[in-house]
């Protein structure tokens, strides 16, 4: 493959820019701005001190018998902010949003691992129809999101290609072929792990901070935007819709190469479902300085699968 057809479709896969370029794809909600707190037991709330001797059933040799844990469901019955979302903090915000995109308890259970198939179309130029193929996303999670295992396999009609993350390093491969992207690549790759949706949804648990960063008014929708600074000192700008609380757009500048200007990649989502009780976009859109470079039409995703074996995600 020439360096003038690698440099024409390095925006197939998002972080391998230099190569191509890829994005991860994640009911309207009532806003959610203090967690609930567990109700006292019935003899608490009368003054009484709870009756311990119901507890001593099974001392005579008597197996207790725990019943399966189900799924958690939605705090539906939270407390809620009054006022409009401009009046409120950015942790309050975005605790609606994670309202909005199933609560975290049910986002925790459900997304331990995930699965997305679908259609990537890649351009090939203002002149020329996008290149077509087919998407496959599976992604393992850990205990943050910047430790989840990923890997993307995209098979075009001649060539296949794979790129992965797995929980320490990155790593890609040509038709099962290993090879060593460049480090600019390498670089790009990572970064589009770290400027994605989720990195909202699961801001408390990597330790990221949020700020308030105004409003913008989007084809006719008002949004809230919430900047979230990443533990490297990188930003992503989130455009969250005052009326869904979904996150419509997000945008992040990264240099392509040591010295180069930076770059402002701006991914929207479209088509949302529920799987599973979590919303995901069916449809996602990629811009590079404003041009289109790749859109993802998802066709399928499956979450908490009964296995998902972590040796995919290991380098080839």
């Amino acid at each position: 493959m020439s360096s003038r057809f690698l440099k024409k479709f390095r925006s197939l896969i998002t972080g391998l820019l230099c190569l191509f370029v890829w994005f991860p794809t994640p009911v309207g909600a009532v806003p959610v701005v203090e967690s609930r707190q567990d109700k006292p037991p019935a003899d608490e709330k009368n003054g009484q001190q709870p009756d311990s001797s119901k507890d001593q059933k099974n001392n005579e040799g008597e197996k207790s018998k725990e019943k399966p844990q189900g799924p958690p469901k939605a705090e539906k019955d939270q407390k809620f902010k009054a006022g409009k979302p401009s009046t409120w903090t950015a942790e309050q915000l975005a605790e609606v949003v994670l309202f909005a995109y199933g609560s975290r308890p049910v986002q925790t259970y459900v997304t331990t691992n995930m699965t997305e198939d679908g259609i990537i179309r890649l351009s090939t130029g203002e002149d020329t129809p996008p290149m077509e193929g087919r998407f496959t996303r599976r992604v393992l999670r850990k205990e943050s999101s910047d430790r989840d295992c990923v890997r993307v396999d995209v098979v075009f009609p001649k060539q296949t290609f794979t790129f992965g993350f797995n929980g320490v390093a990155s790593w890609a491969a040509q038709d099962g072929n290993a090879f060593t992207p460049k480090p600019e690549a390498e670089a790009s790759f990572l970064a589009s792990l770290t400027h994605d949706y989720w990195a909202l949804l699961r801001y408390k648990e990597d330790g990221t901070t949020l700020t308030r960063a105004g409003s913008e008014r989007i084809t006719g929708i008002d949004t809230s935007i919430l900047e979230l600074t990443h533990r490297d000192q990188t930003k992503t700008r989130y455009f969250i819709s005052d009326k869904s609380y979904r996150i419509l757009h997000l945008e992040y500048e990264i240099p392509l190469s040591p010295g180069a200007p930076p770059t402002k990649f701006r991914e929207s989502f479209y088509d949302f479902r529920n799987v599973q009780g979590v919303l995901v976009p069916g449809r996602t859109v990629l811009y590079e300085n404003g041009k289109f470079v790749q859109e993802i039409e998802l066709k399928e995703t499956k979450c908490r699968l009964a296995k998902l074996d972590e040796e995919i995600f290991l380098r080839f």
